[in-house]
């Protein structure tokens, strides 16, 4: 069997090689001598990641070049030629031989980042769909769209099935889409499986990172692309900025509380744009209590361990939140899509999710306040929900044993 995987963008967003390698893991798990290949934008940097998947190339990002593909795939199909004669890249010749593709993109289904982002992330699902091939769009958080919505409604009514990773999503999609094969399961990186403690007592040492002294940790995750949005939301008299105010409220957590600050980064690249550690820096320079740092980039699950060894969480990176939830961290969400307060709301924590208006200074410690003081009850919450949220996330692998088998397995409960 052979199963190719799209909708990447790059491992250095450890959200993303969470999603892609816990997938390869599960398939490979379950179909022992299936070979998964996965098509990145960034194959130089992903092949070293994904040990165990072959990585090929993936043009989605050069927009000209993969339209120009997709031009060429539908006029053979219309011709009734075999795609085999003109195999126009190494991504689409797998996809013609491949039992399946499994679309990944997490949340790029989306206008919210862009209607070009949007359209590079439908491409090689259009191109699965022209060559037949069976295609799901697995346990993602989808729109809004506006230029791309009957682009959006055709690829999700001919997907073989969409599942959705939290609620919003499922009655977006049932409005634009109601023929769509649509199954509400949960985002596949609640089944990645974290390095063990002793990986993350390295790491921190080697960090420098210091054992709390009778305190707290609180693990943060930060992002430019958090820092611009409150900018462009927050309501401020004195002019300050939202990094100024993450800080200072950090500060006063920090200091007032007897906690310990520890920043831990889940995007490193590709571009230095995206590197989470300029906007940690940026608060870091501004506060005037000495927190701790992650400097150097680790796999997704190293990460999770990490984030295991803190006693709460402050997060805008969602795969940063799920590692924490999943090893029973009690997570304070800051929120800039719908899928924060979507996934929270699956396991009933949509009160943890913190709005724009809420990022000033007094908002922020007043929520973290409200965070540490209920850290037991939270806690005895995450224990009563998860499993059920787990076994949602598993559903996706049912879902594709159905499609791949049908012969051997029962119709998967929720198909609409």
């Amino acid at each position: 069997m052979r199963v190719i995987l799209t909708g990447t963008y790059s491992s250095r967003n450890k959200g993303d090689a969470a999603m892609q390698q816990t997938m390869v893991t599960l398939l490979r798990e379950t179909w022992p001598g299936m070979e998964v290949m996965i098509a990145s934008p960034f194959p130089s940097i992903d092949r070293s990641y994904y040990r165990d998947a072959v990585v090929l190339k993936c043009y989605r990002r050069n927009l000209p070049l993969a339209v120009i593909q997709l031009i060429v795939l539908l006029l053979l199909r219309l011709t009734g030629l075999s795609p085999r004669i003109c195999p126009v890249s190494r991504e689409v010749e797998a996809m013609i031989d491949s039992d399946m593709v499994i679309d990944l993109s997490g949340d790029m289904l989306t206008e919210d980042y862009g209607p070009l982002v949007c359209l590079s992330h439908f491409l090689p699902l259009l191109q699965a769909q022209i060559l037949k091939r069976p295609n799901i769009i697995c346990a993602q958080s989808i729109g809004p769209f506006r230029r791309l919505t009957r682009l959006a409604t055709r690829v999700l009514s001919r997907a073989d099935m969409v599942t959705v990773r939290e609620g919003i999503s499922e009655k977006y999609v049932k409005a634009l889409s109601p023929c769509s094969p649509l199954v509400r399961t949960a985002d596949i990186a609640f089944l990645m499986k974290s390095s063990p403690p002793n990986r993350a007592r390295e790491i921190l040492e080697l960090e420098v990172v210091p054992e709390p002294d009778g305190e707290l940790r609180l693990g943060v995750s930060l992002s430019a692309l958090l820092i611009n949005n409150i900018n462009r939301h927050i309501r401020n008299d004195a002019g300050t900025d939202s990094v100024a105010e993450i800080s200072r409220a950090l500060d006063r957590v920090s200091s007032e509380l007897n906690v310990q600050i520890l920043f831990l980064p889940h995007v490193f690249g590709p571009r230095s744009g995206a590197d989470d550690r300029s906007a940690i820096q940026a608060v870091m320079k501004l506060m005037n209590t000495r927190p701790a740092s992650i400097k150097n980039e680790y796999r997704a699950e190293e990460l999770k361990a990490i984030i295991a060894t803190c006693d709460a969480f402050l997060g805008s990176r969602m795969h940063a939140n799920i590692a924490a939830l999943d090893s029973l961290i009690p997570v304070l969400a800051i929120g800039y899509s719908h899928k924060t307060e979507g996934i929270l709301r699956e396991l009933d924590l949509q009160q943890w999710v913190l709005s724009n208006a809420d990022m000033t200074a007094d908002g922020l410690f007043s929520a973290l306040v409200r965070l540490l003081h209920d850290l037991s009850d939270y806690r005895a919450h995450l224990q009563d929900r998860l499993p059920a949220v787990r076994e949602r996330a598993w559903k996706n692998i049912d879902i594709i044993k159905h499609i791949v088998e049908p012969e051997r397995t029962h119709p998967v409960q929720g198909e609409v």
